[in-house]
């Protein structure tokens, strides 16, 4: 699963280097994709939430 959101990652940053660099007509498209992949991250993290700690008794 780690490895998905990493990947997930990359792209959002390549695709944040292409928005600033493209031209207004092409931004939009860009944002969208920008935003369907914080969604599958959002995703990813509610669906394996960290366990959290136990005490040690």
């Amino acid at each position: 699963m780690k490895d998905i959101q990493r990947s997930l990652l990359r792209e959002r940053r390549a695709l944040l280097e292409q928005w600033v660099h493209a031209s207004p007509r092409d931004r939009a498209e860009i944002l969208v994709r920008i935003m369907d992949i914080d969604e599958q991250i959002e995703v990813g993290k509610t669906k394996h939430p960290r366990l959290p700690k136990r005490k040690v008794v």
